[in-house]
């Protein structure tokens, strides 16, 4: 069933139109439009004022009718803090689902909270529990840990980045506007410390838009390669403090010129880095992964009762088997190169002395490596690491897409080009991981050369500065010059000879 998900927040209104089919949420529309309701709260004594209303019921119509013209089949609305605590919430809500054409349901800030970690839990490979997630938003900060799909905590706090920036002036902030500012979020947060500690949360998460732009500040300055979404993004926070000094002194034109600056958040992101690097140092948080799934995609899931995450591996998979079979969903032979490509990594150990979490990664290669087939043969390899780096794979660290996306784009090829930015950007050992597997998964597919899965397996017998592969099955339908060039890169790589044979009874 396609689904409509409409959230009226304090920085800005949602609408997200998608399909959902088992865990898997593939979005057929996003649509946003920047209100700034939390600030128009806060600066007109607690009121939506009537322009804002004005605003906020055309925003909703209009949303809704991309919803419906996107096929939405049901529709959920919901609103959060700035509708939430405003004087004339229920007259403007009154309106609003007029506007919708359906009833808008009120989150309080404790459900708030666990539909946005349903959210995250759903995106996200954690590695440990108990899970701390942050869900910084205009009108609010919500906490909540949990373990798998139960929340053992949870706390709505009013440090929305909206909300607080009212309360000083665009430009850079003076020295006693941000002792205040600190003040309120030491008011808002010390209450909560000690629960906080005694559930001593293993990983910490956090989602929210103006989140979103701080990483994508830190990513700027790191000088990392990006895939299309920051999901799975983790940053310091001390790299979090950094950008917070450094954006406090400057102006409104200054910040829209920081290097990864979201034009639409330059208005209010040094108050929303003031708020998050305070929490984090008072809560002792060293490291935080960025989420992009929350609130939106929590309720759709916990609509359809799809609330229990699965494993990080699992996540993995599942996203990865959504991208190929969106793409090549008829192909036998990328999953059967996996096959392939995971015997060959188990039985050459020796030599390539990568790790397990390697051998996921090959697997997920060689199930990706042919999906830019579907637009054209000529250059697919090209249209296959595109496609991979904007698909925006669930589970998978911006380090690991990098991976991916320079195995998809080189498997055809005599080596790695170092220029190519997913590559160009990754620290030593992982160049060296990429290095090590493309030839495993260049072997692993020229096994496979006519597609018809003839080859049914390897062994591999090692020594003496040799490697024979000896193949099980059918013919390879390849030349001996074809073999010979596929097997290059093995040889060059880990300075062996390889022989190619026919197995018994082959």
């Amino acid at each position: 069933m396609r689904s409509a998900i409409l959230d009226l927040g304090s920085n800005s209104f949602h609408v997200l139109v998608a399909e959902l089919e088992g865990r898997s949420i593939t979005p057929v529309l996003r649509e946003r439009e920047m209100l700034h309701l939390g600030r128009s709260v806060a600066k007109h004594g607690g009121r939506i004022p009537d322009e804002a209303r004005e605003r906020a019921i055309a925003t909703v119509a209009h949303l809704m009718e991309l919803a419906r013209r996107n096929g939405a089949e049901e529709s959920i609305a919901v609103a959060t803090a700035a509708l939430r605590d405003a004087n004339n919430g229920p007259e403007v809500l009154a309106a609003l689902s007029e506007a919708a054409g359906i009833g808008i349901r009120v989150l309080d800030g404790l459900e708030e909270a666990r539909l946005a970690y349903l959210g995250v839990r759903a995106s996200i490979a954690v590695r440990a529990n108990p899970v701390l997630m942050f869900d910084l938003g205009g009108g609010s900060l919500e906490l909540a840990i949990g373990v798998s799909d139960q929340v053992v905590w949870s706390a709505s706090t009013r440090m929305g980045a909206s909300g607080l920036s009212a309360t000083v002036g665009a430009g850079a902030l003076k020295k006693k506007e941000r002792r205040a500012l600190i003040e309120r979020i030491d008011e808002e947060i010390d209450p909560l410390i000690d629960a906080v500690r005694s559930n001593s949360p293993k990983t910490a998460i956090a989602v929210g838009g103006t989140v979103r732009a701080l990483g994508r500040i830190v990513a700027a300055r790191r000088g990392t390669w990006m895939p299309a979404t920051l999901n799975q993004f983790e940053v310091d926070t001390s790299e979090l403090a950094a950008i917070r000094d450094d954006l406090v002194v400057m102006d409104l034109d200054e910040r829209m010129a920081v290097p990864g600056m979201k034009d639409r958040r330059a208005d209010h992101v040094h108050i929303a880095a003031i708020v998050l690097a305070r929490v984090f140092e008072r809560l002792h948080v060293e490291h935080v992964t960025i989420s992009d799934w929350g609130l939106r995609e929590g309720l759709l899931l916990d609509a359809h009762g799809v609330t229990t995450p699965i494993t990080a591996a699992q996540l993995r998979l599942a996203e990865v088997e959504r991208i190929r079979r969106g793409f090549v969903p008829t192909d036998p032979h990328p999953v059967h190169v996996a096959g392939l490509a995971r015997q060959l990594f188990d039985r050459t150990a020796a030599i390539h002395e990568l790790a397990d979490e390697d051998r996921e990664l090959l697997d997920h290669a060689a199930r990706l490596h042919a999906i830019g087939e579907m637009l054209a043969l000529r250059r697919q390899h090209i249209h296959g690491a595109y496609l991979v780096e904007n698909s925006e794979l669930r589970g998978f660290s911006p380090v690991d897409a990098a991976i991916l996306t320079t195995l998809v784009r080189f498997h055809r090829s005599q080596g790695i080009d170092h220029r190519f930015p997913a590559y160009a950007t990754l620290s030593g050992d992982d160049r060296r991981r990429a290095d090590r597997l493309l030839p495993l998964l260049q072997a692993a597919d020229g096994f496979d050369r006519a597609h018809d899965q003839a080859v049914t397996g390897v062994e591999v017998f090692l020594g003496d500065g040799k490697v024979e592969f000896r193949l099980r099955g059918g013919d390879l339908h390849t030349t001996r010059s074809e073999l010979s060039r596929k097997m290059s890169l093995f040889e060059r790589t880990f300075g062996v000879e390889v022989l190619v044979s026919r197995g018994e009874g082959s």
